[in-house]
C-alpha cells in the first residue's frame, strides 16, 4: 500500500480522530495492514511532534528574520534619507556652484573686454611708443648736428682763446718793452739834464753865442710815452626790452626776417659789447624759455605768453648774470 505526501496538519487530525481516513483517500483493505499502519502512525507521530518543534523554531527564525529585515529596512531607509540628505547637500552646493559659474563666466567675459580692450590700448600705445622713438631718433640726429657744430664752436673758441692769450703775452712783452723805452727815456732826459747844465756852463761862458732852446733839445731827444692796451676783456652788462607795438604792421614790415605769427611777444637784448654773448632766457614761474646768441647791436627774439620775462649771461670771470623786464 502506498501513501501520498501528508502535511502535519492532516496527520494530526487523524491521529486526533477528527479526520476520517475516507476523507483523506485512504482505503482500508484488511486488518493485516492495520498493525503495519498503527506502527507507522506511531512513527509518524513522533515525526509530527518534531515537527511541531521544528514549526515553532522556524517560526522563531521567522520572526527573528522579520524583527532582522525590519532593522535592516530601518537601516536602509537611514541610508535612504541619508543619501537623500547628501543629495539635497549636492544639490545646493550644486545650486551654488552653478551660480559661482555663472558669476565667474560673467568675470571671465568682462575680463575678456578687458583684454580685448588692454590690447588695443597696447596697440595704440605701440603706436605711440614708434612715434615717440621716430621723435628721440630725429632729437639724437638734431643731438648729433649740435655737438658736431659746438665741437666746431669748441674748436674755433679755443683758438680765439689760444690767439687771445698769445695776444695777452704779446701785450705783457710790449709792456715790458714799453718800460725800458721808458727807461731808455729817462736816461736821455737825464743826458738831456746834463746837457742843459752843460748849456748853462756853455752859456756862462760865451754869452754872445746861441744856445740850444728846450725845445730844441726835446726834439732831440723826446720822450716815449707809448699807449699800452692794459685791460682785460670785459663783458658790458646787456638790456632787455618788451617790445610794445611788436604785433603793428609797420614792425613786422621792418622785421619781416622775425616771422612774428599771431599773439607773439616780441623781446630784443641789446649787446654793446663787440662780440657775441650766450644768453639763457625763461618766464618766471615757468612757461617759455630756451637760449640765444645775443649779436653785437640787437638780438630779437619771441614768446607765446605775456609776463616777466628774465634772461642771465655770464661775465669775463664766468659770473652768472642776469636782467628782468615785464611785459603784457
Amino acid at each position: 500500500m502506498a501513501f501520498g505526501v501528508l502535511s502535519t496538519k492532516v496527520v494530526a487530525g487523524v491521529l486526533a480522530g477528527t479526520v476520517t481516513l475516507g476523507a483523506v483517500g485512504l482505503t482500508f483493505n484488511g486488518a493485516g495492514t492495520i498493525d503495519s499502519v498503527k506502527s507507522q502512525l506511531d512513527s509518524m507521530k513522533e515525526k509530527i511532534v518534531q515537527y511541531e518543534a521544528s514549526e515553532t523554531s522556524l517560526f522563531e527564525k521567522f520572526g527573528m528574520l522579520k524583527e532582522d529585515a525590519k532593522n535592516k529596512l530601518t537601516f536602509a531607509n537611514g541610508k535612504i534619507v541619508e543619501a537623500k540628505n547628501k543629495i539635497n547637500d549636492l544639490e545646493a552646493e550644486k545650486s551654488l556652484k552653478i551660480k559661482e559659474l555663472a558669476k565667474m563666466t560673467a568675470e571671465r567675459d568682462a575680463l575678456i573686454a578687458e583684454r580685448d580692450q588692454l590690447t588695443t590700448d597696447l596697440e595704440e600705445a605701440n603706436k605711440t611708443i614708434a612715434e615717440r622713438d621716430a621723435e628721440i631718433t630725429s632729437l639724437k640726429q638734431a643731438i648729433s648736428d649740435l655737438e658736431g657744430k659746438l665741437a666746431a664752436l669748441q674748436s674755433e673758441y679755443d683758438t680765439l682763446l689760444e690767439n687771445y692769450n698769445a695776444l695777452v703775452a704779446e701785450n705783457d712783452e710790449l709792456k715790458a718793452e714799453a718800460n725800458r723805452a721808458n727807461e731808455e727815456v729817462d736816461k736821455a732826459n737825464s743826458k738831456v739834464a746834463e746837457l742843459e747844465a752843460k748849456s748853462t756852463e756853455v752859456e756862462e761862458a760865451t754869452v754872445d753865442a746861441q744856445p740850444m732852446t728846450q725845445d730844441e733839445l726835446d726834439a732831440v731827444v723826446p720822450v716815449a710815452e707809448p699807449e699800452v692796451f692794459d685791460a682785460e676783456l670785459v663783458v658790458k652788462n646787456l638790456n632787455l626790452t618788451y617790445i610794445q607795438d611788436g604785433q603793428s604792421p609797420d614792425f613786422k614790415a621792418a622785421h619781416s626776417d622775425l616771422d612774428i605769427k599771431e599773439g607773439d611777444r616780441v623781446w630784443r637784448i641789446t649787446n654793446n659789447n663787440d662780440f657775441k654773448v650766450y644768453v639763457e632766457y625763461r618766464m618766471a614761474g615757468g612757461g617759455t624759455s630756451g637760449e640765444i646768441l645775443a649779436n653785437p647791436s640787437q638780438t630779437f627774439y619771441m614768446s607765446g605768453q605775456g609776463g616777466t620775462m628774465i634772461i642771465k649771461w655770464q661775465d669775463e670771470n664766468g659770473t652768472w648774470k642776469e636782467t628782468v623786464k615785464a611785459g603784457a
